[in-house]
């Protein structure tokens, strides 16, 4: 009887702890927050017009202002050299107005096109440069790639490279 005594002993004792134990409770799942929906069609936009802006700082000659578009650290890549940064992009610009002082710049966004993540976009278009504004000496016309960055909320160039057109080979 004693045997019998200790097991149920054992056992309402293993009951009870089994009722004061803590039981776990399910976890609550924390709400996600959604990030805001970015209108990518807002971002194209923001950049056409930002690279409109850039063509009328290029034909006012305001070096300063097109250094200001491009990131810090950005690299513009003309007539074959790179130059890194505001004040070497700055000083290339310069240098180009004071060689062609009369030049006139136009180019068109054939597209645009902003990462899902919206700080992020690639420009493809065409350009034309006419030396002399005038149309006496030959212009030049070619293509151009951009990519864009948003920084400190604000879309800046961090590369831009082009080159003329070459006319086909010659069979």
């Amino acid at each position: 009887m004693e045997s019998r005594t200790i097991i149920a002993a054992a056992l309402a004792a293993t009951v009870l702890l089994a009722g004061c134990a803590k039981k776990e409770e399910p976890k609550k799942e924390e709400p996600k927050v959604e990030a805001p929906a970015i209108d990518l069609a807002a971002e194209e936009q923001a950049i056409r017009n930002r690279s409109g802006e850039w063509m009328n700082y290029a034909n006012s000659k305001d070096a300063a202002s097109i250094a200001g578009i491009f990131a810090p650290d950005g690299i513009m890549i003309s007539e074959e050299k790179a130059y890194r940064g505001s004040a070497e992009i700055q000083a290339a610009t310069e240098e180009r107005i004071k060689k062609s002082p009369d030049a006139i710049y136009s180019w068109t966004s054939e597209k645009v096109h902003v990462a899902d993540s919206g700080d992020l976009a690639v420009e493809l278009g065409s350009f034309t440069f006419d030396p002399d504004g005038e149309g006496k000496k030959p212009a030049r016309q070619g293509s151009f790639a951009t990519t864009w960055a948003k920084v400190d909320g604000q879309w800046r160039v961090i590369s831009d490279a082009g080159g003329d057109n070459v006319d086909a080979a010659k069979p």
